[in-house]
């Protein structure tokens, strides 16, 4: 990690010696010293990295490195810093204190310099040799011989893979395999490659091994030779060997495989395949990468996923490799065998390397030493599990590499966040500004990038925010990066955690409690981590950790208040305030944290207004909540000159005057802004009533935006801005509370909407433009307390809501349902619902919170022939429809909360046949269970809450109604004294 870390120093040093710092100070010349000798280190980098897998006395002077460059780092730091504090003086560089600050950085480069002269001289010493840094290490050659004995657990892949194939019929076809380092792509390639069917199907067949050397005329010349199956003999020109193969290829049906490629350059690899495209139809590349971006340029069908191991296929090979075929294997070394296999979360290679490493050893402290030790601390030849990945590490570009590594400070299955990563590694500097992007986008492009080469999985984005994950192995790898070694010099993390197995890692460290941390032996702090404490207060003297860019503050619920000297905090990027309900201010000097990019304020519900001036902070990227104020400077204006990413809710807008301070917040204008919540409150006097109409068109978003919520509105309509123009990307619109307004804007022409949800209103039909579209996007409908609602589309057609799955209906008395052919979930309190036969492809449907009513329908689940889950809950029902017994296919049902129902419907019941899984809770009057119960032959789980005459009815051998369940191999029948 060494090589990213100096390069990021290099750069700081190279803008601070450019810049007016070095020059305010007087410390250029010194600096220029640095930076040539950081320069001179920094070219047998490369050497270094490779040696110190084998030679610990070189892996002890990257550390020594490591810490120097951090070192370097915090006095840049600290200049800065005093520069822009002399700099707001009215002294300047002639303010007393620089004399005595001069000083004091004067003997820390002193010290800095001479442990670099030290490690200067080491490097003569372990004669490391002068190599430029790549951005990719080698990979042995592949062939097309599969080697493995046997393969476990790939047969399914195999066959899927030669079928595409085969059954292809396109000009050229590309097919990559895509997946992590040691998942195994090569081999599954080389199943396919010798598979029979393959073998009759194509002609010719050529395998070879591409790695990070994506050379046309290498490649030309390797195919050659593979048909002919001679080597050339002299070098000839590339167009000779384009025209030599093209008549070898020519109407031909072949299969090229084009294993372990790298090349990212579009160009590189449409100029091959114009080469390529002299084939019969099926001919096909078949192609092995890591990188989803080389997937995207080389394929024309989808990419191949490979999926991880199953737990059993990972044990099958580890002990192939552990014992071979024959010994009889040894219980209890089976047994911590099969813990070890777990840290090979599915990754063929790692069960090999540490079934390897087994090898021969046969007492139970080697396994155990094994099973108990990280990946990383384990011996790893060239073909092992860290090498592999290491690979795709060596790969990255110098910029990316620090902020991969980076990730190992969370925990192992961390579920984080992409806009915190971002925010974390900007506090660290690990990201370098380029031309005039904002450092966010610059973040969001080593996200994007690092996600496309397979180092993260499992993203997920839910309410405009991306999460994800990093497998097991590639956080072993970005842990294997970090030096063991730290001081409190180089300590640039704090993680504050009360119950945590989280680890301290490099300069990253765990401390329990923050009451004991003085905060002098951490002065160089960039990031602290305060969050879920139960802090009451937060100490004035957080406002000497000059350095610090990033404190996290979030679920401290008892927090009121802030120091004012939090406002010392200069180079604080990101203050994160997140569900800290009782924080009723911010220190009113907010406005002098010059250098904020993150204000998170999301759930501080007590929040009466913001710090005057915030609209100076003109870095500000992300304001999570504004409220609005009465006083001047706390108003809608503080918002028009600021630049504000992701998403933003607005309150109180009761205090608004009129449109014109409404239009100063300069909404339409915010580019980057995805979503928008504009809330007035409910409880509030209304001042400016009617205003609203006005204040409301006034804050029209810019056209990028994809949620919408709008709370509290009293207003006779909503905006005209609420069109397909201006909310053509809107994926998401929420209102709730406008209770004046009597039509709707006309949502079912937004192209991209998917969600729409409504609560408490008064109009009669959700649509009533005639010539507005069918809601063409719409997944998931929401409408609450609607009374005279009558209809969805007030002109009736056969093309609406053609993608609607869910829909959840509640005190709509008036609402007549439509045929919906796609709705799959429906959620309703049945005072709409008089018929289903509209709402056959049900699949789950829940029935409750409605205790008025007394019955269902009894032809009710008659047409629900796909239903799978029924949830009834809440209700006063006395029985249930008979019609029960067409619900064929259901395999889950649960009856919650109905006090007054006496008994199950005996047909009905029977006619459960697929019933899986049957929870009864809170049903006092329930006298019993009914016969046909134990005739349901695929029930496997009863569950009985709070049911008193059930439950004793249900005892062990002795309950009247025992012998009707059982039959069932999981039963929870819980008394009323255990609840």
């Amino acid at each position: 990690m060494a090589e990213s870390l100096l390069q990021i120093l290099l750069e700081n040093l190279t803008s601070f010696i450019q810049g007016e710092v070095g020059l305010i100070l007087g410390f250029k010349d010194e600096f220029e010293t640095l930076q040539r000798t950081f320069t001179m280190i920094q070219a047998v980098l490369e050497d270094a990295q490779e040696k110190q897998l084998k030679d610990k006395p070189i892996e002890n002077w990257l550390q020594n490195l490591n810490v120097a460059a951090y070192e370097a780092d915090d006095i840049l730091d600290e200049c800065k810093t005093e520069a822009e504090t002399l700099n707001q003086s009215k002294y300047g560089s002639y303010h007393p204190k620089a004399i005595a600050f001069r000083y004091k950085i004067g003997k820390k480069m002193k010290n800095i310099m001479k442990k670099l002269d030290a490690i200067a001289v080491d490097r003569i010493k372990f004669h490391l040799e002068i190599r430029p840094i790549k951005r990719q290490a080698a990979r042995p050659q592949t062939g097309s011989v599969l080697t493995e004995k046997q393969v476990y657990g790939r047969g399914k892949e195999e066959d899927e893979i030669v079928k595409i194939l085969i059954n292809n019929a396109q000009e050229l076809s590309v097919l990559p395999i895509l997946g992590l380092g040691g998942l195994g792509k090569t081999t599954l390639a080389q199943m396919v490659f010798n598979d029979p069917r393959v073998a009759d199907h194509f002609h010719p067949k050529i395998w070879i091994c591409v790695s990070e050397d994506f050379d046309e005329k290498r490649i030309i010349k390797a195919i050659v030779e593979s048909i002919e199956e001679s080597p050339l003999l002299g070098d000839m020109d590339l167009a000779p060997l384009q025209k030599k193969l093209q008549e070898l290829l020519n109407g031909k049906r072949y299969l090229l495989v084009l294993d372990d490629v790298w090349n990212e350059i579009q160009q590189k690899w449409a100029d091959l395949r114009a080469v390529l495209n002299v084939g019969a139809n099926g001919a096909s590349v078949l192609t092995t990468t890591r990188l989803e971006k080389v997937g995207s340029i080389m394929g024309t069908l989808q990419p191949y996923e490979l999926s991880y191991l199953s737990q059993e296929d990972c044990w099958l090979l580890f002990i192939q490799r552990a014992f071979g075929h024959q010994e009889e294997i040894n219980p209890n070394l089976e047994a911590i065998g099969k813990e070890i296999v777990k840290k090979c979360c599915g990754v063929p290679l790692a069960a090999k390397t540490l079934g390897g490493i087994l090898r021969f050893k046969r007492e139970e402290r080697e396994w155990k030493h094994v099973r108990d030790s990280e990946i990383w601390n384990l011996p790893q030849d060239e073909s092992s599990i860290l090498p592999a990945l290491r690979l795709s590490y060596h790969h990255l570009p110098l910029d990316l590499r620090q902020c991969f590594a980076y990730c190992a400070v969370f925990p192992k299955d961390t579920e984080m966040e992409k806009e915190k990563i971002i925010s974390l590694w900007m506090a660290h500097g690990f990201l370098s500004s380029k031309g005039n992007m904002e450092l966010e986008d610059v973040g969001n492009e080593v996200w994007e990038e690092l996600c496309l080469r397979s180092f993260f999985q499992e993203i997920e984005v839910e309410s405009g925010k991306t999460y994800f994950k990093m497998h097991d192995l590639i956080h072993d790898l970005a842990t294997s990066l970090f030096s063991a070694r730290a001081s409190s010099n180089n300590i640039h993390e704090i993680n504050v955690r009360k119950y945590s197995h989280i680890k301290s890692i490099g300069f990253a460290k765990v401390e329990s409690s923050y009451s004991h941390l003085l905060v002098e032996n951490f002065v160089w702090l960039r990031v602290l981590n305060l969050s879920n404490l139960q802090l009451n207060q937060l100490p004035s003297s957080i406002g000497d950790l000059v350095h610090l860019r990033y404190l996290d503050l979030s679920d401290n619920s008892s927090i009121c208040s802030l120091p004012k000297q939090l406002c010392k905090l200069q180079n604080l990027q990101t203050l994160d305030l997140q569900d800290c309900y009782s924080l009723s201010c911010l220190p009113k000097q907010t406005s002098k944290l010059g250098s904020l990019r993150n204000l998170l304020l999301d759930g501080c519900i007590d929040l009466n207004s913001m710090p005057p001036r915030i609209g100076s902070l003109t870095c500000l990227k992300t304001l999570s909540r504004f409220v609005v104020g009465w006083k001047k400077g706390c108003q809608l204006g503080e918002l028009g000159n600021l630049n504000l990413y992701g998403s933003i809710e607005i309150r109180h807008l009761e205090k608004v005057k009129n449109d014109k301070d409404a239009k100063e917040a300069n909404l339409s204008a915010k580019e980057n802004l995805q979503s928008l919540i504009i809330d007035w409150d409910w409880l509030e006097p209304r001042r400016y009533e009617s205003e609203e109409v006005e204040v409301l068109e006034a804050l029209k978003p810019h056209s990028n935006l994809t949620s919408l919520k709008i709370t509290g509105f009293k207003g006779i309509r909503l905006p005209y801005w609420m069109n397909h123009s201006v909310l053509k990307n809107v994926v998401s619109i929420v209102i709730v509370g406008c209770k004046n307004c009597s039509c709707l804007p006309p949502f079912g022409e937004l192209p991209c909407l998917e969600s729409l949800e409504l609560w408490h209103g008064c109009v009669e039909y959700v649509d009533v433009d005639i010539d507005s579209g069918r809601f063409p996007s719409l997944r998931k409908l929401v409408i609450w307390y609607f009374s005279n609602l009558k209809g969805l589309l007030k002109k009736k057609g056969e093309e609406q809501f053609l993608v609607l799955e869910k829909m959840t209906i509640g005190y709509c008395p008036m609402l007549v349902i439509p045929t919906l052919p796609s709705l799959k979930v429906y959620v309703t309190d049945a005072s709409s619902l008089r018929s289903t036969s509209n709402l056959s492809a049900l699949t789950s449907l829940c029935i409750g919170d409605n205790e008025g009513a007394t019955s269902l329908p009894e032809e009710m689940f008659k047409s629900l022939v796909n239903l799978k889950y029924l949830k009834i809950s809440v209700f006063y029902l006395k029985e249930l429809p008979s019609s029960l017994a067409s619900l064929n296919a259901l395999k889950h049902l649960d009856i919650y909360y109905c006090d007054a129902l006496e008994s199950l419907p005996e047909e009905g019941v029977k006619g459960l046949t697929s019933l899986t899984e049957l929870f009864v809770t809170s049903c006092k009057m329930l006298k019993c269970l009914p016969e046909g119960l134990q005739h349901l032959t695929a029930l496997t789980t009863l569950t009985i809450r709070r049911c008193p005459t059930l439950t004793k009815r249900c005892e062990e051998g002795i309950g009247e109604d025992w012998h009707k369940i059982a039959h069932i191999p999981n039963l929870n029948i819980y008394s009323e004294e255990y609840l």
